[in-house]
């Protein structure tokens, strides 16, 4: 059988895979209601508020606030999703009926990272409607809507292969969470509050920060631009998910 069959069988089996547990709707249900609850809230806020956002803002800004909100909960899905058969066992037979570890690899990937992306790019829009349906005036460009979604949708992507490859190299989903929130939110906050030159110079590698970078345009270090923001998390990604493979590929399952 050729392989791009076997690549879409197992895409198949995975996509029915993630959809067939309930962690699955309670983490993507629990991300919803957080991200358009803090649309509404925004949305009221700003309805209230005569003097308004500003001459230039967009319903698209007010979503924007919600989008590392989103983040968190696409890390966490993509997480528990590619940890979750190695802790119950299920890894062994899912190996036995894909032999071939680099076609469920990336299978694997790619349906955790395409679901993740597709799920926080449709809730920061849903928030940002949320917000433009309780100020009107605030508008809902297409272009800018175009704009902060693709750059949302990268740091999506990129932020679920990051913990798709952390799931896949420590085979736990306490120990790829645990890592997941150091590198994303604790490390890069407090290395950037230390007196130090290093210290901050550090923090703005860190994935966090490029994501922090990429969504609100602020970051540790004053010359942080969008490109180096894209570059550090990227780069993140991509490691975290070839270590992440090579145990896979190289490594026994139960081990």
């Amino acid at each position: 059988m050729s392989t791009p069959i076997v690549l879409a069988r197992t895409g198949s089996a995975e996509w029915s895979r993630l959809w067939s547990v309930r962690s699955t709707w309670i983490f993507a249900a629990a991300t919803a209601v957080v991200v358009l609850g803090f649309g509404t809230i925004m949305g009221y806020d700003v309805s209230g508020d005569p003097t308004g956002p500003g001459p230039d803002a967009t319903a698209w800004d007010g979503g924007r606030f919600t989008a590392m909100f989103a983040l968190f909960g696409v890390l966490a899905m993509a997480v528990v999703t590619s940890t979750a058969d190695h802790g119950t066992g299920g890894i062994v037979p899912t190996l036995q009926w894909t032999p071939r570890r680099g076609v469920l690899l990336a299978a694997r990937t790619g349906v955790i990272v395409a679901t993740m992306t597709l799920l926080g790019v449709v809730l920061v829009a849903g928030a940002s409607v949320v917000v433009w349906a309780f100020r009107p005036s605030l508008g809902l460009p297409f272009g800018a809507g175009v704009e902060a979604l693709a750059e949302l949708a990268f740091v999506y992507a990129a932020g679920a292969l990051l913990a798709v490859g952390l799931g896949l190299a420590t085979r736990s989903t306490a120990a790829a969470l645990v890592s997941v929130i150091a590198l994303v939110l604790v490390l890069p906050m407090l290395l950037a509050q230390l007196p130090y030159e290093w210290s901050v110079g550090l923090s703005a590698r860190m994935p966090g920060s490029g994501a922090l970078f990429l969504i609100f345009g602020e970051g540790p270090r004053d010359d942080m631009t969008t490109a180096s923001a894209r570059l550090t998390l990227g780069l993140w990604a991509v490691t975290s998910l070839v270590a992440g493979g090579l145990r896979l590929m190289r490594t026994d399952a139960d081990r």
